[in-house]
C-alpha cells in the first residue's frame, strides 16, 4: 500500500515536471534581468484585464501604460468601476490558471494563448502611446505568444505553461504587496477610496485573493485528478 502511494506521488510529480521546473526557474531568477521582461509582460496583461472589464461594462479606455518599475495604470471612463478595479488581479490569476488548466485540451490551450497574444498587440496599439518601451513590449510579447500558438502544439504548450506559471506567481506577489503596507496605493485601495472608506482596502484585497486562489487551486486540482 505504501509502495503504491509512493509510486502514485512520483507519477504525479513526473506529470507536473514542466510546471514545477518553470516555477523553480522563475522563483530562482525572480529578481534577475532574465525574468524582468516576463514580469513586465504580466503587468501588460494586468492592465489589459482592466481595459477589457471597462469595455465589457460599457466604458471607454483612454490610456493603458506599463512602467519599468513594474507599476502601471489604465485610465478609463464610464463602465462599472468595482469590476474594472478587480479585473487586474483577478483577471491575471484567472488567465494564468486557464493557461495551465487547458493543458488537458491542447487546441483550447493554443486558442487561449493566441487570444492573449492578439489582445496584447491590439490593445497596445490602440491604447498605449507609440514609442514607449511598453508599446514595443506589448506588441513583441503578444507576437511571440501568437507565433508560439500557431507554430506547433509543443511550442504552444511550453509558452502557455511558462506564461501561466509567471501569471500565477505574480498574482501571489501582488497579494503580498496588497498586505505588505502599500494597500492604499493598490487597486483595492483605489476602490476603497472610490467607495469613501479607506479601511475597506483590506477586506477588498482579501476577497480578491480568495477568488484568485480558488481559480488557481481548482485548475491544478483538475490536472491532478486527470493525471
Amino acid at each position: 500500500m505504501a509502495l503504491d502511494r509512493a509510486i502514485y506521488i512520483i507519477r504525479i510529480f513526473w506529470r507536473f515536471r514542466y510546471y514545477l521546473g518553470a516555477a523553480f526557474v522563475a522563483l530562482f531568477f525572480w529578481d534577475s534581468f532574465f525574468i524582468k521582461p516576463f514580469r513586465l509582460f504580466v503587468i501588460v496583461v494586468h492592465e489589459m484585464c482592466h481595459a477589457t472589464a471597462a469595455l465589457a461594462t460599457g466604458g471607454n479606455v483612454i490610456e493603458m501604460r506599463t512602467n519599468w518599475n513594474e507599476s502601471g495604470h489604465t485610465l478609463t471612463q464610464g463602465g462599472f468601476f468595482p469590476i474594472i478595479s478587480a479585473a487586474g488581479y483577478v483577471g491575471s490569476a484567472i488567465a494564468g490558471a486557464l493557461l495551465i488548466y487547458t493543458s488537458l485540451l491542447p487546441l483550447l490551450q493554443r486558442f487561449v494563448l493566441m487570444l492573449v497574444g492578439v489582445s496584447s498587440m491590439g490593445m497596445t496599439m490602440w491604447y498605449t502611446p507609440v514609442g514607449g518601451f511598453d508599446f514595443y513590449l506589448g506588441i513583441f510579447g503578444g507576437l511571440v505568444l501568437l507565433v508560439a500558438a500557431l507554430y506547433s502544439r509543443s511550442m504552444a504548450k511550453a509558452a502557455a505553461v511558462w506564461i501561466g506559471v509567471i501569471l500565477c506567481l505574480y498574482s501571489l506577489f501582488d497579494f503580498y504587496t496588497d498586505f505588505g503596507g502599500q494597500t492604499e496605493a493598490t487597486d483595492a485601495g483605489i476602490l476603497a477610496k472610490y467607495w469613501g472608506h479607506v479601511w475597506l482596502a483590506y477586506p477588498i484585497a482579501a476577497s480578491w485573493v480568495l477568488v484568485s486562489l480558488a481559480f488557481m487551486y481548482r485548475s491544478m486540482r483538475a490536472l491532478v485528478r486527470r493525471a
